[in-house]
């Protein structure tokens, strides 16, 4: 999932205006299914290399999220 939604936010930076707000309209639903069924990481800041992506620091069944 991680790297997934990794190449999405950079497609986004990439995206003309109409474009980048339809696909973030699409991925806002998918987002909050993710966060629904995963759980925060409280480590998340000494283990990530990125961990200002929210989707980085997610649990998911006791494992960091991928």
């Amino acid at each position: 999932m991680r790297h997934a939604r990794d190449v999405l936010e950079e497609v986004l930076g990439q995206l003309p205006p109409r474009p980048r707000s339809e696909l973030k309209r699409q991925l806002r639903a998918l987002d909050s299914r993710y966060v629904s069924r995963t759980l925060p990481d409280p480590f998340a800041a000494h283990r990530q290399w990125r961990s200002d992506l929210w989707w980085r620091r997610r649990l998911a069944g006791g494992r960091v999220a991928g």
